[in-house]
Formats: structure tokens, C-alpha cells, sequence
């Protein structure tokens, strides 16, 4: 069986330099990071943004994806990409409150080529917790 976001590539990738950008009140916030072309041929990345939320209060998925980004490259090439996020990157819905929530505290951000290729990590931090009703 496959992970989940697996594809097959006769190109082969690399990532880094991996930025957060501070959450915003609103929740709102920036994944950047970078993808290199490293086989001798043209392919394409669908590069994959999961959340880990390390500090929940309800049991929930250990990564969720929240994002994605395609990259064509020729090869040798480099692109960044950027990958803009909002509340409901970091949220859930808490039957308890019937409504959504994110909870204050630390998140982790995982870019990677599928659930279980993870090739970059950084931490980040929602210094006040965000509630709110509807979609």
C-alpha cells in the first residue's frame, strides 16, 4: 500500500530552507520553503503542507494535510514556493463549545511529497487561542 499523497516520478527532489511566518490574531500565516530538481529530467512536485497540533486538548489525526503546492522544474532548477494558511489550518470543531477552536499553543509544520515522506519541520506558535461559528 501506498501513503497517503504518494506519486511516482522518474524526477527525484529536494527540499529546504523551510520559513514560518508569525501567526497573525487572525490566524492567519505563511509557509515558504524551497524545491530543487535533482534527476537529469523535467517532473513535477506536488509538495504537501501537514499540521501536527502538539499540544491539542481532543484526540485528533497525528498530521492532517492543510496545504499543497504543484512545482514544475526543469532539471537542476530551484523554485520557491509559498503556501498561505489560515485558522482553519490550526483549528477544530469542538462539539463540546459548538464551534470551532484553535487552541494556544505550539503546532508543528510538515512539507513533504506525502503523508509519510516528510523532508522539512518547523514549529510555530498561536500565542492566543481563535474560536468562531459557521464555515
Amino acid at each position: 500500500m501506498f501513503p497517503f499523497g504518494f506519486g511516482l516520478s522518474y524526477s527525484t527532489f529536494e527540499y529546504s530552507a523551510l520559513k514560518c511566518s508569525a501567526i497573525s490574531p487572525e490566524g492567519n500565516f505563511t509557509v515558504t520553503f524551497t524545491i530543487k530538481n535533482t534527476s537529469n529530467v523535467y517532473g513535477r512536485e506536488v509538495a504537501q503542507i501537514y499540521i501536527s497540533d502538539d499540544e491539542v486538548s481532543l484526540p485528533r489525526a497525528q498530521r492532517e494535510l492543510k496545504g499543497f503546492k504543484k512545482v514544475a522544474l526543469r532539471p537542476g532548477e530551484s523554485k520557491t514556493a509559498e503556501v498561505h494558511l489560515d485558522r482553519d489550518a490550526l483549528g477544530f470543531y469542538d462539539e463540546r463549545r459548538g464551534e470551532w477552536v484553535s487552541e494556544k499553543g505550539i503546532f508543528s509544520v510538515f512539507v513533504g511529497a506525502s503523508s509519510e515522506e516528510i523532508k522539512l519541520k518547523e514549529s510555530i506558535e498561536l500565542v492566543h487561542g481563535l474560536s468562531w461559528r459557521g464555515l
